[in-house]
């Protein structure tokens, strides 16, 4: 919790910072733990006040009748009776399975889930809707009567959700209380011992970018005189940041637009979707010196409790900062020309570790090399908010966007904490989309492979199991799509237009096979930290799910998958995510693969990534190069001609009208073409290992450095009569080698010597790993 940005309100020795207002009630320390005991109804109270923050706390009922709770922003009058009053998170030990809701102690009592007699009159308009919100299995079942449960409170303004061992019980609009003081419960039952454990609190907001961000200042690339009042400033591409400039002098007022887009070689002050434009106006001769022009802002990019239900905080930035947008040009307008314009400069927000010179790419192909370049910088300016955020239309993070920006992040830089940060926010932040949860499982899996560290995965490993879907599930291990689902929750593709004319039905082929991959990551994981029952039955679950994902969602006569049970048809998706999470058995996969070799990208941007990492793993190299590099709108090579210098949220505006032009979930060449092209990808948690795989898909050469966490590793390989590779590899790392096996290759020598290897499916692949600085080459 201490690395998630948690303190303790519990020492574990002593009581210190806690106080009890009552005359009776004990409280105690107990082998780490706060135990109470009393004979009438008391609370412990904490000394401090707490106004927005992130609460949690285990608690464990005693045998027999009992009730609980953790108060908070509550209130304690010491001449009154009943001392302490205020909002509480119920732990509800009888059988009515209240637990996980919200009471109002001692003022307006029952607000979620409500009752006649035990509630005020405002909140018995939704009695009937909040009563059979908790009688759905998950809610009323998400107490551990006989075990310990973790209690997560989350407070920002109004809005209060409360969480239940990871089940949203709570979240609910109330402005009565703003602050108040924590507050844990003993009921009054006479020799019943409540025990309190793990007492965490986090102060909102956070704000990443105040230690992980920094403000770099930049210098023009040019700067034009546009009419007799207007001076137009290209800064080159695009970044977030506003500018400083020196205080113009004289009287009078002039004004600063930001903007992302030209149009005629002007700003164009109407861009269309979520493309930025703004105006800031600035005053002359009121100081001397040089001043900040804040950039304006969308008042939804800041927004902490917004009305959008789906919505968690938005990502803020440091205060000193001033307003940041992404911008490449500004215009000053109402300046004279004499004004040094060249003193002018951007600050543009930065990861603070960012290497410059971590990864490299270069091929035959000039295209692809703009578009690694393209790709690369992309995630460089998208670091600004020292978490992955979704660009600017909301910045704020989601699983899926935050898990394809991470693997990009491993392959261009080579000091990345951003990833295991934005994990843990999204933790603490999910988003809505089905699918997007077993991203969480990806994330952490990566996370580990990344940087072995087994005990940063330890202390999240339990946490990542509500994030499989298993709850879904039915007995076949199958997960089920309810109307609501299907309609809202399962997403396939975003935006909607992008799924191929996919059919939503109870049992989704898209679903399923992200289940079936979280749950054969969580097996790896489960394993890694010591839990070998675990492992056992997440292999077993995998594996029973796996055979009734083929029986009931392949077509036999088609060879190819369905979209979901009860429907013919079969999009591009039902079939390229079971291909990219190995999940099509050896002898229907030539089927499926040639079904898609002729299919265009028929996907968004992000699945594009699955879809390119499917083609790329099963040797259609040729075929995910071609979709890249492809004519006509819907390529990286579409984007790159663009002129934009940030991948952009969607192939174009006819597909997403409301797009925005910031958004590094379109980067997947990053790691596309590092962990394919070049053939670099880990081979064992912590970079041990390296497996060393060049997909040339008709190059004729390539060379790069792929940063690891044990240091780059730099591949140069030439594809011509013959395949040769020269590899240099880390200290203390060994590789696993395949090279492509060329038509008149007959052998492989490393170094100069004779290697032992044996040729499978067109590739060579080395009997023993190697290290070092080597030279392979197919003879």
């Amino acid at each position: 919790m201490l690395s998630r940005g948690y303190t303790p309100l519990f020492n574990g020795k002593d009581l210190s910072g806690w106080r009890n207002p009552y005359p009776f009630g004990e409280a105690k320390v107990v082998d780490g733990e706060i135990h109470l005991m009393a004979n009438k109804k008391f609370f412990l109270v904490t000394e401090k006040k707490y106004s927005d923050f992130r609460l949690s706390v285990e608690i464990k009922l005693p045998e027999g009748k009992a009730n609980s709770g953790v108060m908070f922003r509550c209130h304690v009058d010491p001449e009154a009776k009943k001392k302490v009053f205020g909002y509480q998170a119920e732990c509800d030990g009888s059988d009515r399975k209240w637990s996980g809701g919200l009471y109002d102690e001692s003022r307006r009592g029952w607000i979620w889930p409500s009752a006649e007699g035990r509630s005020t009159d405002q909140f018995l308009e939704h009695a009937e809707e909040s009563k059979e919100f908790f009688k759905q299995p998950a809610i009323a079942d998400a107490l551990n009567r006989n075990g310990w449960n973790r209690f997560e409170i989350t407070c920002i303004k109004d809005l209060i959700t409360i969480e239940l061992n990871g089940v949203q019980t709570v979240r609910f609009r109330d402005p009565t209380d703003a602050s108040g003081f924590i507050a844990i419960q003993h009921h009054g039952e006479k020799g019943q011992t409540y025990r309190f454990r793990n007492l965490f609190i986090k102060e909102l907001p956070e704000i990443p970018a105040e230690d992980h961000v920094s403000l770099t200042d930049q210098e023009p690339v040019s700067i034009k005189r546009v009419d007799e009042k207007t001076t137009l400033i290209d800064f080159g591409k695009v970044a977030f940041g506003n500018i400083v400039m020196p205080v113009p002098p004289g009287r009078g007022k002039g004004n600063v637009h930001f903007g992302e887009k030209l149009k005629k070689g002007r700003i164009d002050r109407e861009p269309p979707g979520t493309v930025r434009y703004g105006v800031t106006p600035i005053r002359f001769g009121q100081q001397r010196g040089n001043w900040v022009v804040p950039a304006p802002n969308d008042d939804r990019i800041v927004q902490q409790a917004g009305l959008m239900y789906a919505n968690p905080p938005a990502v803020l930035l440091p205060d000193h900062w001033g307003a940041v947008t992404p911008f490449r040009w500004i215009e000053i307008e109402g300046v004279e020309e004499d004004f040094p314009f060249e003193l002018i400069r951007r600050r543009a927000a930065f990861s603070s570790t960012w290497n410059e010179e971590a990864s490299a790419f270069e091929s035959s192909d000039e295209t692809l090399n703009r578009i690694w370049d393209l790709c690369k910088y992309s995630l460089k300016a998208t670091t600004f908010a020292g978490v992955y955020v979704d660009g600017d239309r909301e910045r704020i993070p989601y699983e899926a966007d935050a898990y394809l920006n991470q693997l990009s992040h491993y392959t261009t830089d080579d000091d990345v904490t951003m990833a295991a940060r934005t994990f843990d926010r999204l933790m603490e932040n999910g988003t809505w989309p089905t699918e997007w949860s077993p991203h969480m499982v990806f994330m952490a899996h990566a996370q580990w492979m990344y940087s072995g560290d087994i005990e940063w995965l330890r202390q999240r490993y339990e946490s990542l199991k509500s994030k499989t879907l298993m709850h879904r599930s039915g007995e076949d291990e199958l997960v089920r799509s309810g109307e609501l689902d299907q309609k809202r929750h399962d997403i396939v593709d975003w935006p909607k237009k992008e799924r191929d004319n996919f059919v939503f039905t109870e049992i989704n082929t898209v679903v399923n096979a992200f289940h079936i991959e979280a749950l054969q990551q969580m097996a790896e994981m489960a394993q890694a930290v010591g839990k070998e029952e675990d492992a056992k039955a997440f292999v077993a679950r995998a594996e029973m799910a796996k055979a009734a994902f083929q029986k009931t969602l392949f077509d036999d006569a088609e060879g190819i998958y369905r979209d979901g049970v009860g429907t013919d048809h079969s999009s591009i998706h039902a079939n390229f995510f079971p291909l990219a999470f190995g999940l099509i058995p050896e002898d229907k996969k030539a089927g499926v693969i040639e079904w898609l070799k002729g299919k265009d990208m028929a996907c968004s941007v992000y699945a594009a990534q699955y879809f390119m990492d499917g083609l790329f793993t099963n040797g259609c190299d040729s075929k995910a190069l071609e979709l890249i590099l492809a004519d006509g709108d819907r390529s990286w090579k579409h984007m790159v001609n663009s002129g934009t210098t940030i991948t952009w949220e969607a192939w174009g505006l006819k597909y997403k009208p409301n797009q925005d032009w910031n958004h590094a979930w379109g980067a997947a060449p990053a790691n596309l073409l590092p962990r394919f092209v070049l053939g670099v990808q880990v081979g064992s948690p912590g970079w041990k290992t390296a497996n060393i795989r060049p997909c040339p898909g008709g190059l004729k050469f390539a060379r790069g450095k792929v940063p690891t966490s044990q240091g780059p590793i730099e591949v140069d390989w030439e594809n011509g009569d013959q395949f040769k590779l020269e590899l240099t590899l880390p200290d203390g790392m060994s590789a696993k080698i395949e090279i492509p096996a060329t038509d008149s290759s007959k052998s492989v020598v490393v170094d100069g010597q004779s290697a032992e290897a044996t040729e499978e499916d067109g590739r060579w692949i080395l009997k023993e790993p190697v290290t070092g600085k080597v030279t392979i080459e197919s003879k």
